[in-house]
């Protein structure tokens, strides 16, 4: 088989898999904007490195919290720097509402470890002025992370080039670690306060 076949038959397959998850996206997203937020599904748990080199995982230092997870890479050159500051905008209605850090956060995981070292995340993180003991930048071992994405529903695809392809969502997950729903970071018209409102409420539940 030529090359040429080979990559012609990668894109039709990545086409078709996207295809596929804008589909399932666009029921969750409408089932998410529902006013009651119902379970979606139990989100899988993980346990990844943080930029200060420790180990943070859903079920245990994330449990009890209301949290916001988004895949990303921090090379990636279109959605994910404006959906990176559309958490700092979250951030800082939650530490604005005084619940941030204990009652909320958020865990941006990278699926890109080559790239996205510490040092490297370090610094992407540090152009959105992260409040750290409640906003995670976390990577891990790429297919595992990869994998995991594909679990909470957000397809990420790895071209022969190298080049990342993936669902641009932000994920909500309550504090008993179920997914309640998704936000689409593609919204020129994302409402910030709905997402902080949303946790706050969720918080209380």
């Amino acid at each position: 088989m030529s090359a040429n076949v080979q990559k012609n038959g990668f894109k039709i397959v990545v086409i078709v898999v996207l295809l596929a998850m804008i589909g399932v996206f666009s029921y969750m997203l409408m089932k998410g904007s529902e006013e009651k937020m119902g379970v979606i599904k139990k989100a899988p748990d993980f346990k990844l490195e943080n930029i200060d080199g420790k180990q943070v995982g859903l079920s245990s230092d994330l449990a009890g919290k209301v949290k916001l997870v988004y895949f990303f890479f921090s090379t990636c050159p279109d959605v994910c720097p404006p959906t990176t500051y559309s958490l700092s905008k979250v951030q800082d209605q939650l530490v604005k509402k005084g619940v941030f850090g204990d009652k909320t956060a958020i865990a941006s995981i990278s699926f890109d470890p080559t790239k996205d070292t510490v040092a490297q995340l370090k610094e992407f993180s540090s152009r959105y002025h992260p409040d750290y003991k409640g906003w995670y930048f976390l990577r891990g071992e790429e297919a595992a992370t990869m994998d995991l994405a594909n679990k909470f529903g957000v397809m990420v695809v790895k071209d022969q080039q190298g080049t990342f392809s993936h669902n641009n969502v932000i994920l909500l997950v309550d504090k008993k670690g179920d997914l309640r729903t998704y936000y689409n970071g593609n919204d020129a018209d994302l409402n910030i306060e709905r997402i902080a409102d949303d946790m706050i409420k969720l918080t209380k539940e």
